[in-house]
């Protein structure tokens, strides 16, 4: 089979059998470039963040405009990679949890707060803020009101990305010994490094990463704005 048409067959960015095979003992990369790589499990990856395009901030526009729709259906179609999903980050009883999903769900009932709450509430108009790159910070603040909130308002980009999944995972592989393998601190490890964080204050957090020459949202965040517990 010709080169090019390895290369069609490569369904995501990173790609390890997806992601690995106990019996591979080669992983198969593919860069910003579509260029494959074969490394040997030992070896180190080496990620590498795309710079910002116009395709990017095209993207997020996009995904705000649906998200103002409401259009869950469209945003898990188009804006979720129907094989790499993403992760739902969030608090309960202060307590910091992970999903891995392959859409957002459509849940009405208000006892909790979940991930289609907030897009319910992303306003038509914030589809006409600039983007602008600037890295923006939560203040849980309990002590003083007036510097609770982020830091600035608006529209964010960024490059300063948290590491919340990975730490969630080896913390959960200290009780469950082996819960979470090397093909899924391999996917955090993309997110993580190779990713853009959007904010919309004053509640939308989100991560795009780089996927089959797109951009799919791989992470809501919903820890950073959660004052229930400062861990």
């Amino acid at each position: 089979m010709k080169y090019k048409n390895i290369i069609k067959l490569i369904t995501s960015f990173l790609l390890i059998s997806f992601l690995t095979g106990c019996g591979v003992r080669q992983i198969k990369t593919v860069d910003n470039n579509g260029n494959v790589t074969y490394i040997n499990k030992n070896e180190k990856i080496v990620y590498e963040r795309p710079e910002v395009s116009e395709l990017l901030k095209n993207r997020i526009r996009e995904i705000l405009n649906t998200m103002a729709s409401n259009d869950l259906m469209r945003l898990n179609k188009k804006y979720i990679h129907p094989e790499f999903g993403f992760y739902n980050l969030f608090k309960m009883d202060g307590t910091k949890f992970f999903l891995e999903q392959k859409e957002i769900y459509n849940i009405i009932e208000d006892e909790t707060e979940e991930v289609s709450h907030i897009i319910s509430r992303v306003k038509n108009d914030s589809t006409k803020l600039k983007i602008i790159q600037k890295n923006v910070v939560f203040n849980c603040s309990p002590n003083n009101d007036a510097f609770y909130g982020w830091n600035d308002d608006g529209l964010f980009l960024s490059s300063m990305t948290d590491s919340f999944l990975s730490k969630m995972m080896k913390e959960t592989n200290i009780y469950q010994k082996d819960k979470y393998k090397t093909k899924d601190f391999q996917k955090a490890d993309l997110i993580e490094k190779t990713s853009y964080k959007v904010v919309l204050t004053p509640e939308l957090s989100f991560y795009l990463t780089k996927i089959d020459n797109n951009w799919y949202i791989t992470l809501i965040d919903r820890i950073t704005s959660d004052c229930s517990s400062i861990n």
